[in-house]
């Protein structure tokens, strides 16, 4: 039996950490429209000027974060919703006009960089409450493909690069993190900067430099010997850059812009006076810019003087409350964001930029095909409702055993118990949202990341008999004669629980501690072999059940993010979140026999002559030939299908809207 991909949330019992979901996502993303018009002024008595602004970018949804290069601008879209959702990068390509990419990542982006050929994010996790977990993700900037993901206990904020190390903010307590810039894997222990927040990174002069907003400081950190240096500015310092031999800094509280000098950290010049509730602020050639939510506009300040260059830029309405401009660097040019009126504005350096031509954008991005003209493998039968309407991103976790089928409505924190021979809900049982679900030997069994533990579910009375303390972050679920495993992702560990003691007999580390905390781990117990999937280290483990020991480990080209299937011929991973794959596996040779370009794949089935997947952005269900591991069928059943159970002749879809499909496979 399959154990299904969940979705957690937050719940009673986690009210101030939230586990990742591993699937979820918007039912569509509108195409942007393009339009090179320039802004009239809010107010005609008004002293600013529209003058500098070549195009303005209509989005579908509220932009935060953005990244820009030559070619291409990324935007991150996010609302102001807790828990967090999960909302789409979006890839505009600036020759054409066309928004080319839509990636999701399991949250929405709270920071985004170009760096090199790489599009760098981080992440908050789905259900999020802002203090974390959160992500690290590194991104090819032309095509999206996801390169690299990491998790990390707590939020993490601005990024830079500065030779072999990215820099990386966590937010709160104030912490800087050093990181391989390849792997993401920290090079060194944690620094502290502050017990408050910090807000803003820089990278210049030889030096770090961030601002600890709840301080009223700018710090100045050597990377070599990671000495501190404060510099007590008062206000709230938040956005920071260096330019022209000055270290600025945005003070959002007093409505300036300071100035430092880099090696002595006393003020250079009076503070530029700006007004409003400025944040942050990038350089474009001898300017620098500064945005401003509540006036809804950019000031161009210049470096050589330190004042202003003419009025403020109209680049939005007014707004407040609202969201800070995002501001982002792009040759001789900065891009705004304005969350509340939902656009981006361009603004040249220089003042007396032509007018550009108008544009309008197309979504021309549409997912790969893995073949020409599939034949339909299966169909649906059953559509069974688990809520009175439909809703997104109320899924949750589904397994398949010991009677019925069990699907997790997280939006109603309800496990249903599904009649197979009904097709109907048999019973409420109202528990928490839990990460994973399996079921055998007498039991549902659901995993608890943030408390560290397991609870049992009696299918006969159809309630919680226990509650079993494992080990740190359980994860995955396995069910086998007289043992349940599970997947520690704060190890990296399995514990194997005794089902008639309710008790952890052993706990195996599957790998090195900087291998732990993945946003998901997966497991699956098979004839003499219990296989382990490794995200943080791009590897499956193979564990002897009988000796307790790691037996073998099988290094990937991409990270097992999603599920596991495996029989005696083969195992089988998906890379859900963090690889457009589905690969295969021969546990003789350990070697990587099959791998095939699947559209965000994480639900994985292995039944009927057939591997079949859960393909969460091209919503179909495909299935695979385990003996060519070429495509054989596909199935479009529309929705967000996420996760899959085997049972009952069937493979049954929790699609995250609301209903559980089931399929029955053409023979």
């Amino acid at each position: 039996m399959m154990n299904g991909v969940t979705t957690p949330s937050a719940t009673a019992r986690e009210p101030t950490r939230h586990r990742f979901r591993l699937a979820i996502v918007l039912a569509s993303v509108v195409a942007a429209t393009v339009g090179s018009v320039l802004l009239a002024t809010h107010h005609s008595g008004e002293n600013v000027t529209t003058r500098g602004v070549t195009a303005t970018l209509r989005v579908p949804g509220h932009p935060r974060w953005l990244a820009a290069g030559r070619d291409a601008l990324w935007l991150a879209l996010s609302d102001t919703r807790r828990p967090v959702r999960d909302r789409p990068l979006l890839r505009l390509d600036l020759a054409s006009g066309t928004v080319e990419r839509r990636i999701l990542l399991g949250g929405q982006a709270t920071y985004l960089a170009h760096v090199g050929k790489r599009l760098l994010a981080s992440v908050e996790h789905v259900g999020g409450s802002g203090s974390g977990p959160s992500l690290i993700v590194a991104l090819d900037w032309r095509s999206g493909r996801v390169l690299l993901r990491r998790q990390f206990p707590t939020s993490v904020g601005p990024l830079a690069e500065s030779g072999k190390n990215l820099w990386a903010l966590q937010v709160r307590p104030a912490t800087l993190l050093q990181l391989d810039p390849l792997t993401l894997v920290p090079k060194a222990p944690p620094l502290p900067l502050s017990r408050g927040r910090t807000a803003g990174l820089a990278v210049g002069g030889g030096y770090l430099w961030a601002t600890a907003s709840d301080a009223a400081d700018v710090l100045r950190i050597d990377p070599v010997t990671r000495s501190i240096r404060r510099a007590h500015v008062g206000g709230s310092p938040v956005g920071i850059a260096v330019a022209s031999g000055s270290v600025w800094f945005v003070d959002r509280d007093r409505g300036a812009i300071g100035r430092l000098d880099p090696r002595t950290l006393q003020p250079r010049g009076k503070p530029v006076r700006v007004g409003g509730e400025p944040a942050w602020l990038a350089r474009a050639g001898r300017y620098l810019f500064v945005g401003d939510a509540v006036q809804g506009t950019a000031t161009r300040i210049d470096l050589r003087s330190g004042k202003p260059a003419g009025p403020p830029i109209r680049v939005a309405p007014p707004a407040k409350p609202a969201p800070a401009f995002a501001v982002a660097p792009a040759g001789n040019s900065v891009w705004v964001s304005s969350f509340a009126s939902s656009t981006l504005a361009r603004i040249s350096a220089t003042s007396t930029a032509a007018q550009p031509r108008a544009i309008t954008a197309t979504s021309s991005h549409t997912a790969r095909s893995n073949a020409g003209a599939l034949p339909r493998g299966a169909k649906v039968i059953a559509r069974i409702a688990l809520t009175r309407t439909s809703v997104d991103f109320g899924g949750g976790a589904l397994t398949a055993g010991d009677g019925a089928v069990w699907a997790m409505s997280n939006s109603e924190s309800t496990l249903m118990r599904i009649d197979p021979t009904r097709n109907a809900v048999a019973a409420r049982i109202k528990v928490p949202a839990p990460e994973a679900a399996a079921a055998g030997d007498g039991a549902v069994w659901l995993s608890y990341p943030s408390e560290d533990t397991v609870s049992r579910i009696d299918p006969v009375t159809n309630r919680v008999t226990a509650t079993i303390h494992v080990g740190p972050q359980p994860s995955g679920i396995a069910v086998a004669p007289d043992a349940v495993w599970v997947a520690n992702a704060g190890g990296p560990s399995v514990s194997r629980i005794d089902p008639a003691t309710n008790r952890v007999v052993t706990t195996i580390r599957v790998g090195p501690p900087l291998a732990c905390c993945a946003e998901h781990m997966s497991l699956i117990a098979v004839h003499r072999a219990l296989w382990v999937a490794v995200p943080n280290a791009n590897g499956l483990v193979r564990v002897d059940p009988a000796t307790r020991k790691v037996v073998a480990t099988v290094k990937l080209p991409y990270a097992p993010c999603a599920f596991l299937v495996a029989d005696e011929s083969g195992v089988w991973s998906a890379g859900g979140g963090c690889a457009d794959a589905v690969g295969r596996i021969d546990p003789r040779t350990r070697a990587l026999t099959s791998r095939l370009y699947e559209p965000h794949p994480v639900g994985l089935g292995l039944a009927f002559g057939s591997v079949w997947v859960a393909d969460l952005d091209s919503a179909d269900v495909d299935q695979i030939d385990p003996r060519t591991g070429r495509l054989a069928a596909r199935l479009r059943v529309g929705g967000t299908p996420v996760r899959l159970a085997v049972g009952f002749g069937s493979i049954w879809v929790n699609d995250d809207r609301g209903r559980v499909l089931r399929i029955q496979p053409q023979r």
